[in-house]
């Protein structure tokens, strides 16, 4: 390349991360959020920060000064969807993690991860990782509005709070029962506490399953009485689930304590996040049940999408059953022994080896797919017809709309699987 052509292109680049610059809108940003930013051509990325300089943090002992990591920022960059993308890591105290995650949600911002830096830290401090597509007026007002939370909550009391504010009774007297109801399922009891386990599945680069007993897993344990009661837990979320259990969570009241991984190089990936909530046993367990149904509900989307497979309606459902398919019923053993359509074989899609024992099913015949609302039958569905079977439906509405259509559920014991 000759000097003449090296000065022109150059000459390009500076254009064109001017107009990347023009285009992001800079002094907007600036000025909804009340920061001043810098500019970074090389990857056309306008960042602006925020020290925490407002409550003094020792780590070991030793007072801490914000430039050694305890900076709020936000990273602005054209988009490729949108008009622009956000990410950044905002540095949070114990009592404003949660308030500061609601008011993100609210503003359209997602919320990735929540985890410490640190060992020692006093008082404690939490990283929340955000992100976000959309206008570049939308994501600074996102992050303009969890910024001016964390001033609020310090303008009302200078320190973070050390506890939640409840005592909680040294002795536990939970009811299962009520949740048993609630959750469908039947927990492990302890000195009067109450815990509940889903488990999930994945894959392992090994090519070994990894399920329930291997920590792939939901689970909801309840303590206190069931007036004045706690719920801690962990939600093993696939990507496309997280944002959809988060919000449901935090509208609910429940906090949000972690956002990390358990694992690496699993298929399909899963997110964690650890729970904690106070209040009435069975106004917690609600929460966690609508969470769980907002969880299915953004895998079973994407499953649609997918395709591969039909929904049918109560009464196609009963005609294809005339007609001699398979019907197979993806909820846990306890879900189908509490009713099910008579016929059905009882596999579930939550739990390791689906695709092994629906193997020895003839692929050229219908098969019928029912859960309760219709979400888990979808994901079971996809799975099938990525399976290589030919007709798979599955029934709109789940068992739920089968019986509401007047059909009757049988009340037996479950069917053992196939092995």
């Amino acid at each position: 390349m000759n000097r003449k052509h090296f000065i022109a292109g150059c000459g390009a680049l500076v254009v064109a991360a001017s107009t990347m610059a023009a285009t992001l809108d800079t002094n907007r940003i600036e000025q909804i959020t009340g920061l001043k930013g810098k500019w970074n051509a090389e990857e056309s990325v306008f960042k602006i920060s925020q020290p925490r300089s407002d409550v003094k943090v020792s780590v070991d002992q030793w007072p801490m000064p914000p430039f050694m990591g305890l900076t709020s920022w936000a990273a602005f960059k054209p988009g490729m969807k949108e008009n622009a993308m956000v990410m950044g890591d905002l540095v949070l105290f114990q009592d404003e993690v949660n308030p500061v995650m609601s008011v993100l949600f609210e503003n359209g911002v997602e919320v990735t991860a929540l985890h410490n830096h640190f060992f020692y830290d006093t008082p404690k401090v939490y990283f929340m990782h955000i992100g976000g597509e959309g206008s570049v007026e939308k994501l600074a007002q996102g992050v303009k509005a969890a910024l001016a939370r964390t001033k609020e909550i310090r303008s009302q009391k200078s320190q973070p709070a050390e506890s939640f504010g409840r005592t909680l009774s040294a002795t536990s007297s939970i009811s299962p029962e009520p949740l048993q109801q609630i959750f469908t399922a039947r927990p492990d009891v302890k000195d009067g506490m109450a815990k509940f386990v889903f488990g999930r599945v994945t894959k392992m680069p090994c090519g070994c399953e990894a399920g329930k007993e291997m920590g792939v897993n939901t689970w909801a344990a309840f303590a206190g009485t069931d007036d004045n009661a706690v719920v801690d837990g962990d939600f093993a979320c696939q990507e496309d689930e997280l944002q959809p259990v988060l919000r449901s969570l935090r509208k609910s009241g429940i906090d949000i304590v972690a956002i990390h991984q358990h694992m690496t190089h699993e298929q399909p990936r899963y997110v964690f996040l650890h729970y904690w909530g106070r209040g009435k046993s069975v106004e917690l367990a609600n929460a966690v049940r609508l969470a769980r149904g907002e969880q299915s509900k953004a895998t079973a989307a994407a499953a649609r999408e997918a395709g591969g497979f039909q929904e049918v309606d109560a009464a196609h459902f009963n005609t294809h059953r005339k007609d001699g398919a398979v019907v197979l019923d993806v909820r846990s053993p306890d879900e189908f022994a509490r009713g099910h359509v008579a016929g059905a074989v009882n596999i579930d899609i939550n739990a390791p080896g689906f695709a092994s024992k629906v193997a020895d099913f003839d692929k050229s015949k219908p098969i019928l797919v029912n859960c309760h609302a219709g979400s888990r039958g979808a994901i079971a569905s996809a799975e099938l017809a990525k399976l290589g079977f030919k007709t798979v439906c599955n029934l709109e509405g789940g068992l739920s709309a089968w019986e509401k259509a007047g059909n009757t559920a049988e009340k037996v014991e479950s069917k053992p699987q196939p092995k």
